[in-house]
């Protein structure tokens, strides 16, 4: 009897707890910007969001042209999450893997919560284009688990550049995906890259390259 006690009250913590999360992101009311139960409610989502996300990933990259999909361009990569800056930001490591084994550093993203909508942001940088950088403005679903949002490469080339979608998620406990979506000048949308990154081991990461 004391032990089915336990588990409910185990169980109603948890709800409370999820239930507090979901509340956090759908703020309103007597709530208005501004209002500081706004800024750390967010900064609640935002940390419970990317801390299972600390640590290393190996990751696969899977990048198509266009809409027909005729050529693939596939990437091994490796990528690490770490807070800095008082762990007010999350920052992403991505290092490409080259065929010899060796892991090159080739970009940079630095992610934060607006304080306003719970939206999650970020600016990236490649160092391959280093007068340009990604930004993303991205939704968080109330269970954490899911991230929808808009990309964009900034500055913007000439001819335009539309904003690819962003369809970001947990396949499970060690592995997450994240696909983008590109329109063809037909306006059709295609799916322009898919990463697929999973802890080694299917645990935290522990080496140190």
């Amino acid at each position: 009897m004391k032990q089915r006690e336990i588990m409910n009250d185990r169980q109603g913590s948890n709800g409370l707890r999820w239930l507090a999360l979901a509340a956090a992101l759908a703020v309103g009311g007597a709530a208005h910007a501004g209002d500081p139960r706004i800024a750390q409610d967010s900064r609640t989502a935002f940390k419970s969001f990317a801390q299972p996300l600390i640590g290393n990933w190996e990751c696969n990259l899977r990048t198509w042209d266009d809409r027909f999909h005729e050529r693939m361009t596939e990437t091994p990569q490796k990528r690490r999450f770490e807070w800095v800056l008082k762990g007010n930001f999350l920052q992403e490591n991505v290092y490409a893997v080259l065929r010899n084994g060796e892991a090159v550093h080739v970009g940079l993203n630095m992610l934060s919560v607006d304080p306003e909508t719970t939206h999650i942001l970020l600016s990236g940088f490649d160092a391959s284009t280093p007068d340009r950088r990604m930004t993303l403005d991205g939704e968080l679903a109330p269970d954490l688990r899911h991230l929808t949002g808009r990309v964009l490469m900034q500055p913007a080339v000439e001819g335009g550049e539309s904003a690819r979608r962003l369809e970001w998620q947990w396949l499970d406990d060690n592995r997450t995906s994240a696909r983008t979506y590109a329109r063809a000048p037909n306006g059709r949308e295609f799916l322009n890259t898919e990463l697929i990154c999973k802890r080694p081991d299917g645990g935290e990461a522990k080496s140190s390259w």
